[in-house]
């Protein structure tokens, strides 16, 4: 005799059904498509699904409007329905703001289990940028309540924990930090190229501050034969090409356009140092991509790269200047670069998509 799956609300901002080729977050939908072989997945979208993507093992149902109040409302409308046709074992927010808010509301309403994942830029406040849900004392208040009311909140990496006690937060949330798809990002072990190939993942936004990328770059070219690929896109494009510009970098940096998730492997693989120099991050999923693949990471102390001291080498925010004579360093120490993608490696592949699919799972099981 078959036992029925536990069934699993998942309410989400966006991500997954979203974007141009549907790609929206990849590893999101991973995930999701992973819990829904164990239990009977129904998504809740805040934000309007693409009219050509067909969920694959579980049911997405978009919930679109303009007006907070009316999409909340339509969540509770929609979500009771379910709920009568068959039981709800838990709910589970990603992102704090407004998915984990209304997650915590509806579990204390129907009497079910909450989960709330916090991901990044909900837990973070940079006024200096106008960024990070903490800033405002109202979004601050509805986060950390959010968050000590939550049957269970999970955030992707110790750094945020950190940051969220500064504001108050009084329960322990569970660090699981997102694992990829480590066949995907396969492991190459190689020698340093010449010129040394540096590589920069992310969107053009002031939280990234490639800014300092460029500035720490300019020093490095300086002292070593290098080159820099950065792949992205964004609002802080024109400061970007215009700094380029005026460091004189344009005959050793070379920018592409986002490129297909499958395709990302190759500009790894290409690759020998990853430089990162966010403001902050929640994880940051291309320093887990770049530790699977071999690359070595060189960035500031945010997010995973904060974490893992041991498979990462960083500085303060902002500091291209100490960036800059680390990555010159340390890329002339030969035990440091084996002993590093080791350790590197064999992290991404403890705590790889399976692993956190087991967590999540786990969770919703206890």
């Amino acid at each position: 005799m078959s036992i029925a799956k536990k069934r699993i609300a998942i309410i989400i901002p966006g991500g997954i059904g979203t974007g141009p080729n549907n790609m929206g977050v990849p590893v999101l939908e991973r995930q999701v498509k992973e819990l829904a072989l164990q239990f009977d997945i129904v998504v809740f979208s805040l934000f309007k699904v693409n009219e050509d993507y067909v969920p694959q093992g579980f049911k997405l149902i978009s919930i679109a409007s303009r007006n907070n109040f009316a999409k909340s409302l339509a969540l509770f409308r929609i979500f009771r329905k379910e709920h009568r046709v068959k039981r709800f074992d838990a709910i589970h927010g990603f992102w704090v703001l407004p998915s984990g808010f209304l997650t915590v509301l509806l579990g204390k309403f129907f009497k079910i289990k909450s989960v709330v994942s916090v991901l990044g830029g909900d837990a973070i406040a940079l006024p200096e940028i106008n960024y990070g849900q903490l800033r405002g004392g109202l979004s601050r208040r509805f986060v950390i309540w959010t968050l000590n009311h939550a049957t269970t909140p999970t955030v992707l990496t110790r750094y945020l924990t950190e940051n969220l006690k500064r504001y108050g937060l009084k329960s322990q949330p569970l660090v699981i930090p997102w694992g990829i798809n480590t066949q995907l990002f396969t492991y190459r072990d190689k020698g340093l190229q010449d010129p040394i190939q540096l590589l920069h993942i992310g969107n053009f936004h002031p939280v990234k501050d490639q800014v300092t990328l460029l500035r720490a770059f300019d020093i490095i070219r300086k002292n070593i034969n290098a080159h820099l690929t950065i792949i992205g896109t964004g609002t802080s494009e024109k400061q970007i090409l215009d700094l380029i510009e005026t460091l004189k970098l344009q005959t050793c940096v070379t920018l592409v356009k986002p490129v297909a998730y499958e395709k990302l492997p190759e500009f790894y693989h290409h690759a020998d140092i990853l430089l990162h120099t966010s403001l902050s991050e929640g994880q940051c999923e291309v320093v887990t991509e770049a530790m699977s693949a071999g690359v070595l990471v060189f960035g500031t102390a945010v997010g995973l790269m904060f974490d893992l001291p041991q498979c990462c080498s960083t500085v303060a925010v902002k500091d291209y200047k100490g960036l800059a004579k680390v990555v010159i360093e340390k890329i002339a120490d030969k035990n440091y670069i084996g002993k590093t993608k080791m350790l590197a490696r064999d992290w991404t592949h403890q705590h790889d998509i399976q692993w956190t699919v087991q967590q999540t799972a786990h969770i919703y099981l206890h």
